[in-house]
């Protein structure tokens, strides 16, 4: 017998006695004498048959209330209706990139890639980010590697070799993306991806970098960074350099100190080949790099 069927059972015969027991007990002698046994079988049989439908009873009644207090809780809870808690707006395909995904993003540049100190710079760690290369610089690297001219096709071939060191650089993110903006020049389409990503561009090209900062464009330029990088050096400094060629002017040479820093030595043309003490006269910066004029020191 099953358990709710027992329960029926024994509340049907508990609630009968009760009902004989308050129909006996509580009924005057006199209109019990009168109705004698009529009102004791109706009073057992009606407690009889509430006891016997009173889990059903107490079932309905537990339901109702269950949904009455959901309803109540439902109604003190605020409706999410903003895009962040919307259910039916929340889907794991066909999402896109957002801007923000990228961290720090830095757009390559074709003559980054050619000048070849990026990777260098990168492995360091001053850099960080993601960089991103857009289509029409891989093909500018793959026609040059592909060109007839040896220069050329070395510019190329290097472009991509530095391109797949970057790759495998842990502290670095290397993406190329499938898609570029619609501007004519890849200068622009580089512009126009930086302002999109408020991001800046990775690049040596002179021309670029001016007309980068011209339409506010941030720049990142390899040759600046090894500009400020370069030895200081202020005038009557005394440099020890070798005379390696002639200078443009009547009677000067040219030397080089270690980090590539230009020297022009006044009267220093018969010195070509030799290693000589001057003195500073005056540093030049320029958008190409710094250059400093000397005299040999007596």
């Amino acid at each position: 017998m099953k358990p709710k069927s027992f329960l029926r059972l024994a509340l049907f015969i508990v609630f009968g006695f009760i009902g004989a027991f308050v129909a006996r007990s509580g009924t005057p002698p006199d209109i019990f004498a009168i109705t004698g046994g009529y009102f004791l079988s109706a009073a057992v049989i009606a407690f009889a048959t509430l006891g016997f439908i009173l889990p059903d009873v107490l079932e309905l009644a537990g339901r109702a209330g269950i949904a009455a207090l959901a309803k109540q809780i439902a109604d003190h809870i605020p409706n999410p209706t903003g895009p962040a808690m919307s259910v039916r707006n929340f889907s794991f395909r066909g999402r896109k990139r957002k801007n923000s995904s990228y961290v720090n993003p830095l757009i390559v540049d074709t003559s980054a890639l050619i000048d070849g100190r990026l990777a260098e710079v990168a492995q360091t760690g001053f850099l960080f980010g993601t960089f991103l290369v857009i289509p029409s610089v891989i093909s500018e690297l793959h026609k040059l590697s592909d060109s007839a001219d040896d220069l050329k096709r070395a510019k190329g071939r290097r472009g991509l070799d530095i391109l797949n060191v970057l790759k495998k650089n842990k502290k670095v993110k290397v993406e190329i993306l499938g898609s570029e903006p619609k501007d004519p020049e890849v200068d622009d389409k580089l512009i126009s991806l930086a302002r999109k990503l408020k991001g800046r561009i990775l690049t040596v090209d002179f021309n670029l970098n001016k007309v980068s900062k011209v339409r506010g464009v941030g720049i990142l330029n390899v040759n600046e960074l090894a500009n400020a990088l370069k030895t200081a050096v202020l005038p009557k400094d005394s440099l020890d350099i070798t005379v390696s060629a002639k200078g443009r002017e009547k009677g000067q040479g040219v030397g080089y100190l270690q980090d590539g820093t230009m020297v022009v030595v006044e009267n220093g043309v018969d010195f070509e080949g030799k290693s000589i003490r001057v003195e500073v006269q005056r540093v030049l910066q320029t958008a190409a790099g710094k250059m400093i004029f000397a005299k040999i020191r007596p």
